[in-house]
């Protein structure tokens, strides 16, 4: 099996090893990986990791072997959960839950061992390019989950993530009231065509007073924040309403950039603020959700290469974080 390994010096080792995984585990071929910022940190070397480390957590495979005592067939898709321990009790804390790809070597190859309970069937009429979306579900489920919108609630959400498109749409099947802020124009364009009726430009429209026109002075509810380089942290904390809360989310709290904002609005406002960036306790939930067909993801995959061309993928990537609203690779 060929495996992309990083040493934390932007490139590759491309390396050929034979599959001598014990036989208790399941035989994948991978079959379409997501890189996020995460992986291109690991990339990069801005991680404090063990190196060096397979990156890649997002992934969805094909059964390489007949596994009838599991109820996999040879060839059938499954999706890949991608947390280390993928259960854990409920009365645990799990805000350090290791992940493949950053904890543990993860699946920027074209052949996997793993665990069962790892390996998950694509749900009937799910295809590929919705279940490779499954865990950004799973934490707009734990953004959701946190805020528990009610009807005809305004929740601001900044960013023109994916992320933030997802939890948009949950946003409206909770018969809330999303607005979604970026300065990206194509992932404004997205939220519109999911449903979304209130998008601002942040580079052409002044925030604040659109959110207290939109809101007829209420202000947010609750305001969420996608934690990556591209977003203005300031919106966080100015656009929410007296008393209302502020999620600050992230895909994984092992990649969070450093952002400076002054936090004197959070007392004078009496707002709470919290933190989102794991989908482990949701992640059943969200194959529900895809299951249920209630999101679009229609043009979310805006390129794909093959496995081959992952490094020039992550050189461009490199260059420009934001270059692609998202980029995935085909094994």
């Amino acid at each position: 099996m060929k495996l992309y390994t990083a040493n934390g010096n932007k490139d590759f080792k491309v390396v050929e090893l034979e599959n001598n995984a014990p036989e208790e585990l399941i035989k994948l071929k991978i079959s379409m990986v997501y890189p996020t910022l995460a992986d291109l940190s690991v990339y990069e070397g801005k991680l404090d990791i063990d190196y060096p480390r397979v990156p890649c957590r997002l992934a969805t495979a094909i059964v390489g072997e007949e596994r009838l005592e599991y109820g996999l067939k040879f060839g059938s898709r499954v999706l890949l959960n991608p947390y280390v321990n993928p259960i854990v009790p409920e009365e645990d804390d799990y805000s350090e839950v290791d992940v493949y790809g950053i904890h543990k070597d993860g699946f920027l190859r074209d052949f996997v061992s793993m665990p069962i309970d790892n390996v998950i069937p694509f749900p009937e009429e799910v295809k590929e390019d919705e279940a490779i979306f499954t865990d950004i579900v799973a934490v707009a489920l734990g953004i959701i989950n946190e805020i528990k919108p009610e009807k005809g609630e305004y929740i601001a959400l900044i960013g023109g993530s994916l992320l933030m498109n997802v939890t948009a749409q949950l946003a409206l099947y909770y018969q809330a009231i999303p607005i979604v802020i970026s300065a990206d124009e194509r992932a404004l364009a997205l939220a519109e065509k999911v449903g979304v009726y209130y998008t601002i430009n942040e580079r052409l429209e002044d925030v604040k007073k659109k959110v207290f026109s939109i809101t007829g002075g209420r202000m947010a509810d609750h305001t969420v924040q996608h934690a990556i380089g591209n977003v203005n942290p300031r919106f966080t904390y100015s656009l929410a309403s007296r008393g209302g809360d502020c999620i600050i989310a992230a895909l994984n709290s092992n990649y969070i950039p450093r952002q400076e904002v002054d936090v004197s609005m959070i007392a004078q406002n009496n707002l709470v603020v919290k933190g989102v960036s794991c989908g482990l306790r949701e992640f059943n939930s969200a194959i529900n959700v895809l299951a249920q067909k209630i999101l679009k993801f229609d043009d979310f995959i805006d390129h794909i290469v093959p496995l081959q061309e992952a490094k020039e993928l992550f050189e461009e990537l490199s260059q420009d974080n934001f270059r692609y609203q998202c980029a995935v690779i085909r094994v």
